[in-house]
């Protein structure tokens, strides 16, 4: 039972994607900082607007996928549009010196470059709106009759995209650095250079591996037009969808709702765990006595990644090797419980450590390392059972969803960091009274383990309403 060939194809594609994105994303602040002298609110302003419409637009990527286009076509059309626009930044850095006597931006009127630099980030926007939800689902269409397979290929496919994103601060900080106008150019070159490596091995896989064991070829058609829409479009057209679908929908809210549960913790580690780590933790490696920034600590996210993923995707596999096939329902469910058991580990950290005593960063690691073991149970599974679930002709759109209950748990994520009570008692949500550190990291825990636990308790009843394995 071997993963069919296509998932690494698939899989180094949006490796190099990752590269180009989180390359981006790693410097597009302090570039609108340091080259385009906009202020910092204006500058989050911006990335906030680009970040998010990433994922709202993914609606339309997924829609036009499955409507008009097929995987293939939106896939190398959002290759395409994230190329150009890491070619339009790299030619905006390059000005650099047209904007080095400019001081501060104007509201009523953009420069040249400023104009150039917006141009590029629609243009990131489209582009990966069409590429990540459309990459995912294509898995789905080598898996359609080994779903078992699918929860470890989704692993693998998770796993490459980590070695993207933990090769991406490495470049910014060797290639771009801190506070270099100049230098900025050659960080886009770099992410350009990626993504054309991306598009390269797309294209090049296309004849060999994105086929069926029969030969036929995978993702050129868009659903709406493949031969199985075509045999049931006369027995489906006008007719509503059928109970297991509806009742397949169902389950799919209830992962969407798990999706969103696990950003809303997750996300605090950009946030909260930054503001601990600046003024609470000992950021000193133990025995070779070197500081580290709190920036530091998001590297360990996806190394973890790195060196965990092999264990579960061995893990997965000989479960279904052995007929011992574990649910997807139920690995959500004990990521969400360790989402709990993550936050109780600050919580222990902080209730036993004097006002002016700073914690060992072996917590911040520990911590880390369950909240990525959370991550793999859940991310991977999810855009899993998602595909597996959903009907064929609606799957890129629901993934396209999927990546909606990212920038919703942004905004909740958000609201949740504005009352971290660094040094003052604050209200969560105004309604949640947090007195301290401590307290705010409890409320995490024991949510994310009365979430994780009513989970499974009701798991048969989401196996059972998926009616298909799941």
């Amino acid at each position: 039972m071997g993963q069919h060939k296509s998932i690494y194809a698939i899989s180094s594609t949006a490796m190099f994607e990752s590269v180009s994105y989180y390359v981006f994303a790693g410097v597009l602040v302090m570039y609108m900082i340091d080259v385009l002298h906009f202020s910092d609110p204006f500058s989050t302003y911006i990335f906030g607007v680009a970040y998010g419409s990433t994922y709202i637009l993914q609606l339309i990527g997924g829609y036009v996928c499955d409507k008009y286009l097929g995987n293939r076509k939106a896939v190398i059309f959002g290759i395409t549009f994230i190329l150009i626009a890491q070619l339009i930044f790299t030619y905006d850095a390059s000005l650099f010196n047209i904007t080095a006597n400019v001081h501060e931006h104007s509201a009523l009127l953009f420069t040249y470059p400023e104009i150039i630099f917006l141009l590029g980030v629609c243009a990131m926007s489209v582009g990966v709106s069409f590429f990540k939800v459309n990459i995912a689902s294509f898995i789905n269409l080598f898996y359609k009759e080994d779903s078992k397979l699918m929860d470890s290929a989704f692993s693998i496919f998770y796993l490459f995209i980590n070695i993207g994103g933990l090769m991406a601060p490495l470049i910014i900080n060797s290639v771009v650095g801190v506070h270099h106008p100049e230098l900025y150019q050659y960080g886009f070159l770099i992410a350009a250079i990626s993504m054309f490596l991306g598009l390269l091995v797309f294209v090049l896989s296309r004849k060999r591996f994105f086929v069926l064991d029969n030969g036929e070829p995978v993702g050129v058609k868009p659903i709406s037009k493949t031969q199985i829409s075509e045999r049931k479009s006369d027995e489906d057209s006008g007719k509503k969808l059928s109970k297991i679908e509806i009742d397949g929908f169902k389950v799919v809210f209830l992962i969407l709702i798990s999706t969103l549960v696990f950003q809303v913790f997750f996300q605090q580690i950009f946030t909260t765990l930054i503001l601990l780590a600046e003024s609470h933790v000992n950021n000193v490696i133990p025995f070779i006595n070197q500081s580290v920034s709190p920036s530091f600590y998001l590297s360990l996210g996806p190394l973890f990644v790195i060196l965990l993923s092999p264990i579960y995707i061995k893990l997965f596999n000989s479960y279904e090797n052995k007929d011992k096939h574990v649910s997807s329902i139920t690995k959500i469910g004990i990521g969400l419980l360790l989402l709990g058991v993550s936050f109780f580990v600050l919580f222990i950290a902080m209730n036993h450590t004097g006002a002016n005593i700073k914690i060992n960063m072996a917590w911040i690691v520990l911590f880390i390392f369950i909240l990525e073991n959370a991550e793999l149970l859940i991310m991977p599974v999810t855009l899993s059972a998602i595909t597996k679930l959903a009907p064929e002709k609606f799957t890129s759109s629901m993934i396209g969803v999927y990546y909606v209950t990212f920038s919703i748990a942004s905004v909740i994520a958000g609201l949740c960091a504005s009352a971290f009570p660094n040094q003052n008692p604050t209200m969560l949500f105004n309604i949640i009274p947090i007195a301290n550190l401590s307290t705010y990291f409890l409320f995490f825990a024991i949510l994310g383990i009365v979430i994780g636990g009513i989970w499974l308790l009701f798991k048969n009843k989401i196996i059972k309403l998926a009616h298909k394995p799941v």
